[in-house]
């Protein structure tokens, strides 16, 4: 029923992944915005999932430790 807080914490990452990549598409649907910018944009939201799963796959790594 309750969740660990690393499950909360991969559970959190998931969603707020997905809802920066529907912000983005939904960015892009509305404004108009040049190619250049729309991979700029893509890439960078990217970038900080990736970013933010790495910090917390460095905190479990070192409870673990």
């Amino acid at each position: 029923m309750f969740q660990s807080n690393k499950e909360l914490k991969r559970t959190a990452v998931f969603f707020a992944g997905v809802g920066a990549v529907l912000l983005i598409l939904l960015m892009l649907k509305w404004l108009p915005i040049s190619a250049d910018w729309e991979l700029a944009l893509i890439l960078f939201g990217l970038g900080i999932l990736f970013y933010v799963k790495r910090v917390l796959w460095r905190e479990e790594k070192d409870h673990k430790s």
